[in-house]
């Protein structure tokens, strides 16, 4: 029987206790002041005894340390003691992950950012998605998935991905036809709550047949892990060069116009360098590109800090934007 068609089972005791664990160190992370113990006991101890608590807390902090995240006493409140994260000897600030890492974790916790019953969830995929971000929707994690509902042909070609093994696929083309391929999975992004493979088509020992093809995940009828046939990811490669801007998802509405400062200019054009043209004007610089949201492109605007200039309904929706998020001035 194959293992990813079996149902929804129950977590283990090892995946709760993982669980609890997480969520003490979200609770911390994210409190503006130190937490009492009876605060933990309550929302994340419910279940046991006053004996089994402290025994369990002591554990917990003990494998958080082990992974760079020390709790420590943050004095008395009252009679009670209190609870903080030491920023002084926990790696919480920002580091760098090599982008083996990065999928390595957004695999791991798909599952408990994708639970519904899990109630930091959507604490975490906020932070899976600071791990991979480039201004659109968040990356895999982000997906409002259950546990219940896990998608399985993703699930395997996450596989295929981590292996470097090749995969057979049927797809089911936009006209409803289906297709069947052997594909080198390269990479995966997400746009608007959708995700999307980059992959070649290969034959069956594992050769590249044409350049990488951008497959809608949820189109995927059907995925084979083929073990193998192996291969490398060219190093030239960069699934950001098939990632659309936010805006342009759709039938082409009308081409805009957008000025960018010369202190943007490095930073926006590294991202989004064959999405527009570009021309020089005066000191700043003209990106010119197509839009197929004009709210989408507004908020990209003001999130990027450059400013529309055409056509005037964009530069209308900017400023419509701009007045919400300053409240109303």
């Amino acid at each position: 029987m194959d293992i990813w068609d079996d149902d929804y089972r129950e977590p283990t005791e090892d995946e709760r206790s993982a669980r609890r664990t997480l969520a003490v160190a979200i609770a911390l992370i994210n409190s503006s002041a130190p937490i009492a113990t009876t605060d933990l006991r309550r929302d994340f101890y419910p279940e046991i005894s006053d004996a089994s608590f402290r025994k369990s807390f002591q554990r917990d902090r003990a494998r958080l340390a082990a992974s760079g995240i020390v709790i420590v006493s943050a004095g008395m409140r009252g009679s009670e003691q209190t609870w903080r994260i030491d920023e002084d000897c926990s790696f919480v600030r920002e580091s760098h992950l090599l982008p083996e890492d990065a999928l390595t974790l957004n695999c791991l916790l798909l599952p408990m950012a994708a639970d519904t019953s899990f109630p930091f969830a959507h604490d975490l995929r906020i932070a899976l998605t600071k791990i991979d971000r480039s201004f659109r929707d968040p990356a895999i994690a982000a997906l409002p998935r259950s546990a219940r509902n896990r998608d399985v042909n993703l699930t395997r070609i996450e596989k295929c991905l981590m292996n470097a093994h090749a995969a057979s696929i049927t797809y089911t083309r936009s006209d409803g036809s289906d297709l069947k391929r052997t594909i080198l999975p390269y990479g995966l992004f997400t746009l608007r709550n959708q995700i999307y493979l980059v992959a070649p088509e290969a034959d069956q020992t594992g050769d590249v047949q044409n350049a990488p093809h951008t497959y809608l995940v949820s189109r995927i009828e059907k995925v084979r892990e083929l073990a193998r046939v192996s291969y490398d990811i060219p190093a030239s490669f960069d699934v950001r060069d098939y990632v659309l801007l936010p805006f342009q998802i759709g039938p082409t509405q009308y081409v805009a116009s957008f000025i960018v400062p010369p202190e943007r200019r490095d930073d926006v054009l590294a991202r989004v360098d064959t999405r527009g043209t570009w021309d020089d004007e005066g000191a700043c610089t003209i990106l010119t590109t197509s839009v197929s949201d004009e709210r989408a492109a507004a908020m990209w605007a003001i999130a990027e800090g450059i400013e529309p200039v055409r056509p005037q309904s964009l530069v209308d929706c900017w400023k419509e934007r701009l007045r919400a998020a300053l409240g109303g001035e």
